[in-house]
């Protein structure tokens, strides 16, 4: 049977959701399996990640707009999809009406990737997830975590909900052949500069970690509103010269290759890519306790983990794994480890196509 899968996600922006969708559809190109995309809002802006061929559909919808569930059902009948996959709440209720107004109905995978805020949820969102989880063919999340939060806070239930946590690829996300020059320490993270993320709290730990002697440097990849902020913060801190600020870099093994520790500071996240390929890359990582982090370093096994906004906890990671190259490489072995025997790209690519013949080929529970 062909497998015509309908993705269907609220924008299509360089963010670590979108990238892994477009990976699976790298992964899963191939007769017999063919790829379309919905993108709700804004341009396909990482098209060129998606292998050619895909369908791609811009609508270019407005907040609220009224007549978007119209619009998509006319698309679904369009395409012929054999099983839609909604991506976050962004496109969850517009989706979930179309597919009823677009006889004959599909299967439907409601999926979860993370909170565009740290903590926002309001509780009217909260009880239209509980409904539209009852009407959906299929859950699916990223990590344990993830599924235990929609099924506390959510009311998404637990057994129905699946677990693939995103993967890496771990031939390009790899150590370097040659260890990096004794000399400056060097952290840094990869991510999009936003609020989110409190890069902040990595500037103000590392300054304070430099203020007592020890010859540090910080360097954090992506673009973001908070560029201004993190200049201005790490200026007010006598920080500016060791903050690096490089923007969007292509080479992203390299730019971690060249980190003698990774740090994702952030307030919320649920499956980190950065950490999966900070890890895979074989470098000793800091990483606060959200979302799947615990379950990634396997409990601090694998990585220092820190609470979140603590950042004295921070600035003591970074001075005791600057002062100790013996525990960075034995750190660094056991996250290359478990990057290659548990989050592997391979994994997650056959876990996403087993779900999609499976329940295309009506094996899932219908709704």
């Amino acid at each position: 049977m062909s497998v015509r899968v309908l993705h269907i996600v609220p924008g299509l922006s360089p963010g670590g959701m979108e990238l892994t969708m477009a990976k699976v559809i790298q992964g899963l190109a191939g007769p017999g399996l063919h790829h379309s995309v919905v993108c709700l809002k804004g341009e396909a802006e990482i098209a060129d990640r998606l292998p050619s061929g895909t369908d791609i559909h811009c609508l270019h919808s407005w907040p609220n707009e009224v007549r978007l569930p119209e619009r998509l059902a006319r698309l679904i009948r369009k395409v012929r999809p054999t099983l839609i996959h909604a991506r976050n709440w962004g496109a969850w209720p517009d989706v979930s009406i179309a597919r009823l107004l677009a006889l004959p109905i599909v299967p439907l995978i409601l999926s979860f990737h993370g909170l565009g805020r740290a903590g926002y949820e309001p509780r009217r969102r909260r009880w239209a997830s509980w409904l539209l989880a009852r009407a959906a063919t299929h859950l699916m999340t990223v990590s344990n975590e993830s599924r235990r939060m929609l099924a506390e806070r959510w009311g998404w239930p637990a057994d129905r909900t699946e677990v693939i946590p995103n993967g890496v690829d771990t031939e390009r996300f790899r150590p370097a052949e040659h260890p990096r020059q004794v000399g400056r320490l060097v952290a840094g993270t990869v991510g999009n500069l936003r609020a989110v993320k409190n890069h902040a709290m990595l500037v103000r730990a590392a300054a304070a970690v430099a203020a007592d002697g020890v010859d540090l440097e910080v360097r954090i990849a992506g673009e973001g509103d908070q560029r201004g902020s993190l200049t201005q913060l790490a200026k007010g801190l006598g920080f500016e010269e060791r903050l690096k600020l490089p923007g969007h870099v292509d080479d992203v093994p390299g730019f971690l290759r060249d980190l003698d520790v990774f740090v994702l500071s952030s307030d919320s996240e649920q499956h980190p890519n950065a950490l999966n390929e900070a890890i895979a890359c074989g470098l000793p990582c800091i990483a606060t306790r959200v979302g799947s982090v615990p379950e990634l370093l396997d409990e601090g096994r694998c990585g220092m983990i820190v609470a979140p906004g603590d950042e004295q906890a921070l600035a003591v990671g970074l001075r005791d794994l600057g002062a100790d190259a013996a525990r960075r490489a034995r750190l660094g072995a056991a996250a290359r480890q478990r990057a290659c025997s548990d989050y592997s790209l391979s994994r997650m690519v056959e876990a996403y196509g087993h779900m999609y013949r499976r329940l295309s080929n009506g094996s899932g529970s219908q709704r």
